[in-house]
C-alpha cells in the first residue's frame, strides 16, 4: 500500500500557495492508487477572496503556510517569513516598530499616525498595533501573505500586501490535543500545546498556548550579563457555537506578554569625525572647534568601527559648554563585536496585547452569507536602553566653562565631579539613555454579504469601522524619551542660578529610583530630558466589495471598488526640554482627513492547453491607497521646519500571473510579473531631533517564480525566485551625512545651542576664523554661524576676505529649486538628486531552495525519518534613499536543516534542528540618528546559529 501523509515526506514550497499544497490538505491516495497518482501534489483551500477555494484557482499572488509547514520550514515568527516568500524583507525599526516589506513596499515613515504598507490581520481583523515582530506562531490553521495592493477584499487598505494569521478553530464532536517541548542552545526552553474539547454537537472549546524562555544572544560587558534574552508567552481560548444549521458563532480571546532584555536597537557604529583644528590654513580656537565635529563621518558600515565624538552631541556638547566635560567622552577604541555592548544597566523590554474577536455567520439563504466580525484590542510596549551602548572614558569635572557666573555652586551641585540625576542615579560619567513605548486601544466592526449563486454573477460586499486611540501623555511609559545626566546637570545649574540661563526655573522630574528603575521613576513632566509625544486618534470607515462574472466556463471577470474615509487627529505637544514652567498641555490639534475611491479590475482564464493538467492565467489592474498622516510637532524656534502633514500613498499596479500544474500533478510552476507606478511614497527624514515625513515618487517592477516538484513519492524539491527593481523618480533630498554634496565652497557646522547642523559658505567661514584670530571677533564667535547671528557681517568682514565683501552662494534645495544664500547665512544644505536610486529595504533578488527526503515506515519498523534542508539568499539592499556606500546592506545567506523521526501510530515526533547553521552575522537594517545625536548608526541583526531538539505528542 502507498500511503501519502504530510508528516512523512511532503515538502513545502517556501513562498506561495504551494506551501499548503504540500503540507496543508494533501490528498491521501487509496490503496489501489497507481504510483503516479501517489506523486500528485495536493491542493489546498484558502480564503484570500473570503470564500473557500483552491489556492491554484485564486488569481492572486499568495503565500500560505499551515502549522506543520511553519514547523518544517522553521518559521517561528514574522521575521522568519523572509526566508520563504519571494520579494519580502523584514527588519526591526529603531523605535518600537518594525518594517515588513512586500515587493519593496512597507512603512518607511516614522510617525504615530502612519499606516503600514503591509496590513497585519489576525482572523481577518486588521491590527493597527500588533506583535508580529515579537510573538511566535502557535496553533495556526495557516498563515497567508498576499502580495500586491489590497483593499477590495480586506477591511483596511494596504499598498504592499496583507499578512493574515488564521488560528485553528474549535472542532465539533472530536477530542484533540498536542504538546511540544523544545530545548536548545542559549538555554532555550519552549513549550506549546493545544486541547480541543467538544461540548455536545453544537459547542466546542479550544485552548492553546506557547511559552518561550532563553538566554541572551548578546553580552553587556559592563554588567557581565547576557542580554537580548526572551521570556514571553501567548495564550488563546476559542469557543465555537453552532445552534442551528444556518447560524455559527465564534469567540476568540488572545493574550501576549513579554518581559525580558530584548534589545530594541542594535550596536552603534560610527566613523568618528574628530573635528577641525584648522580650516583653509587658519587655526581654530579650542572653543570654536566645538562646532566643527559632526560626530560621525560618511563611511561604509564596514569602516564605521569607532565611537561617536560626544562633543558633537547635544548632551556631550552642552556638558563641555557648562564645564562638566573638557572634550570627547568616548575615546577608547570600539569593540568590533556586534553582539557585545557597554551599558550601565541591562535593557528592558515589555510588551502586552489582549485581543477579543467575535464572529457571527448567518446563512440568509442557501446562496447568501451574512457575516459580522468585531474586535477590541489593547496593546502596549516599553523599551529602555543605553542610548549609545558605549561606556564613557572621560569623567566629569567642575572647571568653569560658559556657566562661569556661578562657579561657587559647582562644588555644592556636583561634589567630587558627580552628578545626581533623579532618574539615572549618581555618577561621575556622562550617561545617556532612552525609552520608547506607548499604548493603544482599537475597536473594529465589519459586516459582509457574500453570494454563491449558481448563475454567472456573484459578489462580495463589506463595510468596516475602525477606531484607534494611541499615546496618553499622563502615562510615563508613553512617548519617546532621551535622558542624560548632563542635561539634568544643566537644568540644575540654571535653577540654582535663579533661572538665569533658560529664562526661568525649569521643572525637574523628581521621580526617584536610580538607573535600574528610571522608567518606573518617570512622571513624564520634567524639562531635564527630551520627550516626544504624539497623542493620536484614528476614525476610519470604508465600504468595499467585488463583483465576479463568469463570461464562460473558463473565463471570469472581476471588478472591485472601495471608498475609504480616514480622519486623523494628533495633539500638538512640543518638547519641554529646558523650558521654564513647561507643561504637556496640548497647544492645538493637528487634523487631516483623507477620502479616496480605489479598486481593481481584471480577468482570469483557465484554458485547456493540453500540455498542462491545470492552468490559470490572470491579469489585473489595482489602485492601491495608504492614508497620509501627521508629522510630529515643529522643533522649538523653527515653526516651519517641515509640513505639518504628509500625503497619502498611491500605487497603480499592473500584474500578470499564471499558475500551472504539470506532469500528472507532480509539478507546480507559478509565475507573477508586476509593474508599480508609486506616487507619494512616504519617507522619513531627521529634522532637528525629529523624524519628519515627506512624499516622493517611485517606480517598481518585478518577477516572482515559484515551483515545487515531487519526482518520486519520497523526494520533493522547491525553488522560489524574486526579482525586483525600484527607482525613485524626480526627487531631490539633503543627505545629513553629506550636506555640502561634496562642494569645496561649502562647509558643514553645528549649531551651538540646538546641535542641529547647517551649511555656510566656506569663504565666509574662513573670514570669520581670520577675524577671530585677529581679535576683531571674540573667541567662539563661529558658534553663532548656524543660528544666523553673523549673517549681517558680510561687508564688515571684507578686510578678512581680501578686501571684498563675502560673496553669496547658490544651492539646490530639497524641492530641486536653485536658491541664493548670503555668505554668512546658514541653510540646510545642498540637495542631491536621488532620481533612479533604489528605495530602502528593496533587495533586487531573493532566492529560496529546499529539498526533503523521507524514509517511510518499514525501514525503521513503525518509525519514519525525514531530512530537510532550506537555503535562502537575499541580495544587497540599501537603508536610505541616497544609496551611498554608508547605506549599503550586504547580501546574505541562511541555511536551515532538520531531521525528524516520526511515528504516526503513536503520534510522536522527534526533531533535531538547526537555524542559520553557518552562523552568519547579518545586518538587516541600519538607522541613522540625527545631528544632535552625532549621526551614529544603529544596526539590526539576524539571530545567530541556534539548534535544539523538539518532541511532540499528538492525540
Amino acid at each position: 500500500m502507498t500511503r501519502i501523509t504530510d508528516s512523512k515526506f511532503m515538502l513545502l514550497a517556501g513562498a506561495s500557495a504551494l506551501a499548503l499544497s504540500i503540507f496543508g490538505q494533501v490528498a491521501v491516495a487509496q490503496e489501489e492508487a497507481a504510483p503516479e497518482e501517489a506523486r500528485r501534489i495536493g491542493t489546498v483551500t484558502v480564503t484570500t477572496q473570503k470564500t473557500a477555494e483552491s489556492a491554484q484557482d485564486v488569481p492572486i499572488a499568495v503565500s500560505a503556510f499551515s502549522e506543520e509547514s511553519l514547523e518544517k520550514l522553521q518559521l517561528a515568527g514574522g521575521p522568519d517569513l523572509v526566508k520563504s516568500i519571494p520579494n519580502v524583507s523584514f527588519s526591526k525599526g529603531n523605535f518600537a516598530g518594525y518594517n515588513f516589506k512586500v515587493r519593496g513596499i512597507g512603512n518607511d515613515a516614522v510617525a504615530q499616525s502612519g499606516d503600514s504598507g503591509v496590513g497585519v490581520h489576525q482572523n481577518d481583523v486588521p491590527l493597527t498595533a500588533n506583535n508580529l515582530f515579537e510573538a511566535e506562531f502557535f496553533d495556526m490553521e495557516r498563515i497567508e501573505v498576499l502580495r500586491g495592493p489590497q483593499g477590495t477584499l480586506y477591511g483596511r487598505n494596504a499598498t504592499g500586501g496583507v499578512f493574515n494569521a488564521i488560528t485553528a478553530k474549535p472542532v465539533m464532536e472530536e477530542w484533540q490535543g498536542n504538546v511540544t517541548g523544545t530545548i536548545g542552545n542559549f538555554g532555550t526552553m519552549k513549550y506549546k500545546g493545544m486541547l480541543n474539547v467538544p461540548l455536545g454537537d453544537k459547542l466546542a472549546v479550544r485552548l492553546a498556548g506557547s511559552y518561550l524562555e532563553r538566554d541572551g544572544f548578546m553580552e553587556n560587558t559592563v554588567t557581565g550579563n547576557d542580554i537580548d534574552s526572551r521570556k514571553l508567552y501567548g495564550i488563546r481560548a476559542s469557543v465555537a457555537f453552532e445552534p442551528t444549521d444556518n447560524l455559527r458563532a465564534l469567540f476568540i480571546y488572545d493574550k501576549f506578554e513579554e518581559d525580558d532584555s530584548r534589545i530594541r536597537s542594535g550596536k552603534q557604529l560610527c566613523d568618528k569625525d574628530p573635528g577641525r583644528t584648522t580650516f583653509a590654513g587658519v587655526a581654530i580656537s579650542p572653543l570654536d572647534r566645538l562646532v566643527t565635529s559632526l560626530g560621525c563621518q560618511n563611511s561604509p558600515l564596514s569602516q564605521s568601527l569607532d565611537r561617536v565624538n560626544s562633543q558633537a552631541t547635544l548632551g556631550g556638547g552642552l556638558a563641555i559648554t557648562a564645564g562638566l566635560l573638557n572634550g570627547d567622552a568616548f575615546t577608547d577604541p570600539l569593540n568590533p563585536n556586534f553582539r557585545q555592548i557597554e551599558s550601565a544597566f541591562d535593557p528592558l523590554y515589555e510588551a502586552n496585547q489582549e485581543l477579543y474577536t467575535g464572529k457571527i455567520e448567518f446563512d440568509v439563504t442557501d446562496s447568501l452569507l451574512l457575516t459580522y466580525l468585531g474586535s477590541y484590542s489593547e496593546n502596549s510596549v516599553t523599551s529602555r536602553e543605553d542610548y549609545n551602548k558605549i561606556a564613557p572614558t572621560l569623567a566629569f569635572n567642575t572647571t568653569a566653562g560658559a556657566f562661569a557666573a556661578v562657579p561657587s555652586l559647582y562644588p555644592l551641585l556636583f561634589p567630587n565631579g558627580t552628578v545626581t540625576d533623579p532618574q539615572l542615579g549618581t555618577s561621575n560619567r556622562f550617561r545617556t539613555f532612552d525609552q520608547s513605548g506607548g499604548g493603544s486601544e482599537q475597536s473594529s466592526h465589519e459586516i459582509r454579504l457574500q453570494s454563491s449563486f449558481d448563475g454567472p454573477f456573484n459578489f462580495n460586499l463589506g463595510a468596516i469601522k475602525v477606531d484607534v486611540e494611541a499615546i496618553d501623555p499622563a502615562q510615563p511609559t508613553d512617548g519617546y524619551y532621551v535622558l542624560s545626566n548632563s542635561l539634568t546637570a544643566l537644568t540644575q545649574i540654571n535653577n540654582a542660578a535663579g533661572g538665569a540661563f533658560f529664562g526661568g526655573q525649569v521643572p525637574i522630574d523628581t521621580g526617584a529610583g536610580g538607573i535600574d528603575a528610571f522608567g518606573g521613576a518617570l512622571t513624564g513632566t520634567g524639562g531635564n530630558y527630551f520627550r516626544s509625544l504624539s497623542p493620536y486618534t484614528l476614525d476610519s470607515y470604508a465600504i468595499f466589495g467585488e463583483g465576479y462574472y463568469d463570461v464562460s466556463d473558463s473565463l471570469k471577470a472581476t471588478v472591485g471598488l472601495r471608498y475609504t474615509s480616514d480622519k486623523k487627529e494628533q495633539d500638538v505637544i512640543p518638547s519641554i526640554l529646558f523650558t521654564p514652567g513647561g507643561n504637556l498641555n496640548p497647544r492645538g490639534v493637528l487634523s487631516a482627513e483623507f477620502e479616496e475611491v480605489t479598486g481593481r479590475a481584471g480577468i482570469d482564464w483557465q484554458p485547456d492547453l493540453g500540455f498542462t493538467d491545470d492552468t490559470l492565467l490572470y491579469g489585473f489592474y489595482s489602485r492601491g491607497y495608504k492614508g497620509g498622516g501627521l508629522n510630529p510637532p515643529q522643533p522649538a524656534g523653527n515653526p516651519n521646519a517641515y509640513p505639518p502633514t504628509f500625503d497619502p500613498e498611491f500605487i497603480d499596479s499592473y500584474e500578470l500571473g499564471t499558475k500551472n500544474t504539470l506532469a500528472d500533478g507532480a509539478l507546480q510552476l507559478n509565475a507573477t510579473g508586476f509593474y508599480y507606478d508609486y506616487k507619494g511614497y512616504q519617507i522619513t527624514q531627521i529634522v532637528n531631533r525629529t523624524s519628519a515625513n515627506f512624499n516622493i515618487d517611485a517606480k517598481l517592477q518585478g518577477l516572482e517564480i515559484e515551483s515545487i516538484w515531487n519526482p518520486v513519492s519520497t523526494f520533493v524539491v522547491n525553488a522560489n525566485l524574486g526579482l525586483l527593481k525600484s527607482e525613485i523618480q524626480d526627487t531631490f533630498s539633503i543627505d545629513v551625512l553629506n550636506r555640502t554634496n561634496g562642494r569645496a565652497d561649502l562647509v558643514t557646522l553645528k549649531n551651538a545651542s540646538s546641535y542641529a547642523n547647517c551649511v555656510v559658505s566656506a569663504q565666509g567661514y574662513t573670514a570669520v576664523l581670520r577675524a577671530i584670530g585677529a581679535g576683531a571677533l571674540p573667541v567662539g564667535a563661529s558658534r553663532g554661524l548656524c543660528s544666523g547671528a553673523l549673517a549681517g557681517l558680510t561687508s564688515t568682514l571684507a578686510p578678512f576676505n581680501g578686501g571684498s565683501p563675502i560673496a553669496s552662494v547658490t544651492y539646490t534645495d530639497s524641492n530641486g529649486v536653485v536658491r541664493t544664500a548670503g555668505g554668512l547665512t546658514p541653510f540646510d544644505g545642498e540637495a542631491q538628486s536621488v532620481d533612479g536610486n533604489a528605495i530602502p529595504g528593496a533587495p533586487e533578488s531573493t532566492l529560496n531552495l529546499g529539498a526533503e527526503y523521507t524514509w517511510e515506515p518499514g525501514s525503521f519498523g513503525a518509525w519514519g525519518l525525514t531530512g530537510r534542508l532550506d537555503y535562502y539568499r537575499q541580495a544587497e539592499s540599501y537603508s536610505r534613499v541616497f544609496n551611498s556606500a554608508r547605506d549599503a546592506l550586504d547580501s546574505w545567506d541562511n541555511l536551515n536543516v532538520s531531521v525528524v523521526l516520526f511515528n504516526d501510530d503513536t503520534g510522536v515526533r522527534i526533531e533535531a534542528f538547526g537555524k542559520n547553521v553557518s552562523d552568519e552575522e547579518v545586518i538587516t537594517g541600519a538607522y541613522l540618528t540625527d545631528d544632535s545625536s552625532g549621526l551614529f548608526t544603529n544596526i539590526f541583526l539576524t539571530e545567530p546559529r541556534t539548534y535544539g531538539v523538539s518532541i511532540t505528542k499528538s492525540w
